[in-house]
């Protein structure tokens, strides 16, 4: 569960108005204050908005400047559905173990290691052979 779950949203942030409608309540309760089966701690400074000139969904954050951030919108007519809850994960930099730089980085090394084993298996199983008979055949 969220840190501060007694935030409370204004109805309108940069134009957009605060969703409250029944069928969403259950989606953006979870957003906000977890759902323990998908593994979402929650995060009570997440909304959800509704962009009436772009008829779309709108998840905003409060953040600790004391000003909502723009997160993620839906398409256009389209709510949001679990899926934002595996979004939210995703995107959730409390979750990841390392920075994404480091995880970049240590991903790219991985890769060269391999690449140099399988360089170092070639030469010991392919080149290494026909250069010894190349030797025997100059002595």
């Amino acid at each position: 569960m969220s840190d501060q779950p007694s935030i409370v949203h204004p109805e309108w942030v940069h134009g957009r108005r605060l969703w409250m409608d029944t069928p969403m309540r259950d989606l953006i309760a979870r957003m906000r204050f977890g759902d323990p089966v998908k593994g979402w701690e929650g995060d009570a400074r997440l909304e959800l908005y509704w962009n009436g000139d772009e008829e779309r969904f709108e998840v905003w954050r409060l953040e600790d400047d004391e000003q909502y951030r723009f997160v993620c919108r839906s398409a256009p007519g389209v709510p949001f559905d679990d899926r934002i809850i595996d979004a939210l994960i995703g995107w959730d930099g409390r979750r990841r173990q390392s920075p994404l730089h480091e995880t970049v980085i240590n991903h790219n090394l991985c890769l060269d290691a391999e690449r140099d084993a399988a360089r170092d298996e070639w030469v010991a199983e392919d080149l290494a052979p026909r250069l010894r008979h190349a030797f025997r055949q100059d002595d």
